[in-house]
């Protein structure tokens, strides 16, 4: 009896909330006339995302140190960036910084073309010690200039170096692809 009653109110929701959904009709005559064209379609959409993945996969790296301050327990940082893809359009990163009172890991969404990546937050990996950022903030973007090198603009991932917090400057380097 117990199932029986169980079963009924199962049937009774799924029942109530079908009948709830409403066909919505989409009002089509404000809209631009490239809004249902596939991206490759349109204007600059034809980027090949396979050179967009060439680009961007593969490992970065950046190491600043404080200046005058050597030996043990010396304030220095490493960040390494391991981007891969997930499939042909789906860059995907894992972000680690090691060093002075610090080791950050993080995954992050990459959306990128080939000359630009925005690195956003998603989730903290094993082992971070302080979480900072929320889901779907932007930490950082980098892009490659006309000499062929890597420039990074911070948001709110910033380097813990003062002078390094400054954005447009040549930080990381693609050490494998």
């Amino acid at each position: 009896m117990k199932y029986i009653k169980y079963l009924f109110v199962v049937l009774a929701a799924f029942f109530f909330s079908s009948c709830s959904k409403q066909e919505q009709k989409i009002n089509s005559e404000n809209q631009s006339s490239t809004q249902n064209v596939k991206p490759e379609e349109t204007k600059g959409g034809n980027q090949d995302q396979t050179s967009v993945v060439k680009t961007w996969a593969g490992q970065f790296s950046f190491e600043e140190s404080v200046k005058n301050a050597t030996g043990v327990g010396s304030q220095s940082w490493s960040y390494v960036i391991t981007i891969k893809a997930i499939d042909d359009r789906t860059l995907t990163a894992i972000i680690q910084v090691d060093g002075f009172q610090t080791m950050t890991r993080i995954e992050a969404d990459v959306k990128a073309t080939e000359k630009n990546a925005e690195f956003y937050f998603n989730k903290y990996g094993a082992e971070n010690i302080f979480e900072l950022y929320k889901k779907g903030d932007l930490l950082f973007t980098m892009s490659i200039n006309d000499k062929n090198e890597i420039i990074t603009n911070w948001d709110k991932m910033k380097p813990n170096v003062l002078e390094n917090q400054k954005s447009g400057k040549v930080m990381f380097k693609k050490v494998i692809s």
